[in-house]
C-alpha cells in the first residue's frame, strides 16, 4: 500500500511539474508553428538563393514575422558571422527590442556568386526569447547558393549567318526579305515565347513598322526546356528609301512554377537599307522617214527657126519656082516640126522630123530636074 501510494504521489507530482512546465515558459519545441507561444516565419523570401549566374551580385531582403503568441526579442549578433559569398547589408533587428505578435523585422543580405559550379552553404542560428515567460527557441537560417555559367533562366539568339547583328541588307522598294532567328534555351528553367513578345524598335524606342514577325514555332502553351530551340521569322518590307537600325527585343517567360519568377529579355541589334527603284528611260518611238517626192526636171522648149528658102540655087539654069515651093514647105509655121516644138517634145524627135523633110525636099528637086531633062 505504501509503495502504491508513493507511486501515485509521484505520478501526481509529475503531472503538476508537466503542467507547470507547459504554462510556466519552458523551452518551446524547435518545430514551432503559427499560434505557438514562440513562433517566427519567413513569409516572403528565404535565405536560399538557389541557382545563380557566376559573378552576379544579388541582394535579398528576408522578412521575419512573429506569428506566435508571445512577444519576443532576438539577438542579431550571430548575423555578423556571415562570410563570403554572403554578406550582411543591414537588419532592423535590435538587441533587447521587443517584437510583438504580428510585427516584422528584416535581414538584408547580398550574395556575390562565386565561379561555377560552386555550391555555397552557411547556417546562422538566432535565438528567439519570449518576453512574456521564461523560454526561448532557436531559429536557424540556412544561406545557400549554387553557381551556374549562365542565369538559371536564359536563352541565346542566333542569326542566319552567325553574326552578332541581324542584317537584312539592301532591299529595293516594293520587295521584301525574310530572316529567321533561332532561340536556344540555356540555364535550368524552361521558357515560353509569344509573337507579341517580339519587339522591333529604333534607337529612340519607336516601333519600326517596316520589320514585322511573319512566322514562328511559338504556340499557345508551348514550353522549351534547356537545350531546346524555337524559331521566329522577321520580314523587312520597306515603304520608303533610307537606312534602318535598332534592336529586336525578345522576352522569354520563366516556366518553373514560381509566378513571381522574372522574365528573361534579350536584345539583338539589326540593320537594313531600302533603295528606290530607278525610273526606266522611255524608249524613243521610231519615226518613219518620209520618202522624197520625185519632181520632174523641166525640159527646155525648143524654138523652131525657119530655114531660109532656096531661091532656085539647086537648079542650074532652071526657074526658081520649084525651089521656092520646096523652101516654103520646110519653113512654114504650121508644119509638123513647129507643132512638136510647141508641145514640148524632145529635141531629137523634132530634129529627126526636120531631117526627113529635108531629104524629101531634096528628092523632089532631083525628080524635077530629071523631068526637065526627059522633056527637053
Amino acid at each position: 500500500m505504501f509503495s502504491l501510494h508513493r507511486s501515485r504521489t509521484a505520478a501526481v507530482l509529475a503531472g503538476v511539474l508537466l503542467a507547470a512546465g507547459m504554462f510556466g515558459g519552458v523551452v518551446a519545441p524547435a518545430s514551432a508553428a503559427p499560434g505557438d507561444q514562440i513562433s517566427v516565419s519567413l513569409p516572403v523570401l528565404t535565405p536560399d538563393f538557389g541557382y545563380v549566374k557566376q559573378g552576379s551580385v544579388i541582394p535579398r531582403t528576408i522578412e521575419l514575422l512573429n506569428d506566435g503568441i508571445d512577444s519576443i526579442t532576438i539577438d542579431p549578433a550571430p548575423l555578423s558571422a556571415l562570410t563570403s559569398p554572403f554578406a550582411l547589408s543591414s537588419t532592423t533587428i535590435v538587441g533587447g527590442n521587443v517584437i510583438a505578435p504580428g510585427q516584422r523585422r528584416t535581414i538584408s543580405v547580398t550574395l556575390t556568386a562565386p565561379p561555377a559550379p560552386t555550391v555555397a552553404n552557411q547556417a546562422v542560428t538566432l535565438m528567439l526569447v519570449s518576453n512574456d515567460r521564461v523560454g526561448s527557441m532557436p531559429l536557424t537560417l540556412n544561406f545557400h547558393s549554387e553557381s551556374l555559367t549562365t542565369a538559371r533562366a536564359h536563352f541565346d539568339i542566333a542569326t542566319p549567318d552567325g553574326s552578332a547583328t541581324l542584317g537584312f541588307g539592301s532591299v529595293k522598294l516594293g520587295t521584301a526579305v525574310t530572316r529567321r532567328l533561332t532561340l536556344t534555351v540555356g540555364g535550368i528553367d524552361p521558357l515560353s515565347f509569344g509573337e507579341g513578345d517580339v519587339k522591333v524598335t529604333d534607337s529612340s524606342g519607336a516601333t519600326v513598322g517596316a520589320v514585322r514577325v511573319t512566322g514562328s514555332s511559338f504556340g499557345a502553351g508551348t514550353t522549351y526546356r534547356p537545350m531546346e530551340s524555337a524559331t521566329v521569322d522577321l520580314t523587312f518590307t520597306p515603304t520608303a528609301a533610307g537606312t534602318f537600325s535598332g534592336a529586336v527585343t525578345i522576352t522569354g517567360r520563366t516556366m518553373n512554377g514560381n509566378p513571381e519568377a522574372p522574365s528573361v529579355v534579350v536584345a539583338l541589334p539589326f540593320t537594313a537599307a531600302a533603295t528606290a527603284v530607278p525610273t526606266p528611260t522611255p524608249t524613243p518611238t521610231a519615226t518613219a522617214t518620209p520618202t522624197p517626192t520625185s519632181t520632174a526636171t523641166p525640159q527646155p522648149t525648143s524654138t523652131s527657126t525657119a530655114t531660109p528658102s532656096a531661091s532656085g540655087a539647086p537648079g542650074a539654069g532652071g526657074s526658081g519656082s520649084a525651089g521656092s515651093g520646096s523652101g516654103s514647105s520646110r519653113g512654114g509655121s504650121t508644119g509638123p516640126g513647129a507643132s512638136l516644138a510647141s508641145t514640148g517634145a524632145a529635141p531629137m524627135v523634132a530634129s529627126g522630123f526636120g531631117l526627113v523633110m529635108l531629104v524629101g525636099g531634096a528628092a523632089a528637086v532631083v525628080l524635077g530636074i530629071r523631068r526637065r531633062r526627059l522633056h527637053g
